[in-house]
């Protein structure tokens, strides 16, 4: 996660958080995949369930 978007670590880290957990709830739908994630700007102004909500849809168009 770059400091250009996210400029705080608690912003840094509670994408991160998110993200890993996602796809730890999802990663047997996906398959053998290696993803990134980059974060857009914007992205820190989003609550979690958003966030959430966000990579369910981009992991469901992966599927």
């Amino acid at each position: 996660m770059a400091k250009k978007n996210a400029r705080k670590a608690v912003d840094r880290n509670r994408l991160k958080r998110i993200i890993r957990e996602q796809f730890r709830l999802h990663q047997h739908e996906l398959g053998n995949l290696d993803l990134i994630v980059l974060a857009r700007p914007g992205l820190v102004k989003l609550d979690n369930r958003e966030v959430a909500q966000l990579l369910l849809h981009l992991f469901g168009k992966l599927k």
